[in-house]
């Protein structure tokens, strides 16, 4: 087998085989809501709307969209800083840490089944082989 017929079945067999469900969820915690839920839970639950922007690296229009929607949902509620006016706290509410709560309970949950299913010794080998891939696809990206 060639070097690029090798890479091809590669491709393939990452693509049937990736445990997308899992992994998107997992990506679905550190994006919009879920980051922004993390983001409030990590400093106390009160940040100011600027530094989310900063943060997430997204404009500050982007921003009030998401605040917007996290609002309607109960998740958070906003109002002017007490140091400066031109400014907007946002702080999260009761729901919003429920939310918070159930979000991680639910991912260990699903991490406990994993483990259960696939084998602790396994999952770390995943992960070790995951981390060394990364690093070779992070250097490869460097070269070109």
């Amino acid at each position: 087998m060639t070097k690029r017929e090798e890479a091809t079945a590669v491709l393939e067999e990452l693509r049937t085989c990736m445990p997308r469900d899992f992994l998107s969820r997992l990506d679905e915690l550190h994006k919009g809501t879920g980051f922004l839920l993390g983001m409030l839970a990590v400093s106390d639950g009160v940040v100011y709307a600027g530094d989310i922007a900063r943060e997430m690296d997204v404009s500050t229009a982007r921003i009030a969209v998401l605040l917007n929607k996290m609002e309607k949902n109960g998740f958070l509620r906003r109002e002017p800083s007490p140091e400066d006016a031109r400014k907007t706290v946002v702080k999260l509410t009761e729901q919003g840490r429920d939310c918070i709560r159930r979000t991680k309970e639910q991912a260990l949950d699903r991490t406990e089944l994993l483990l259960e299913r696939v084998g602790p010794e396994d999952v770390w080998e995943f992960i070790r082989l995951s981390k060394k891939i990364k690093a070779a696809m992070e250097e490869a990206k460097d070269c070109e």
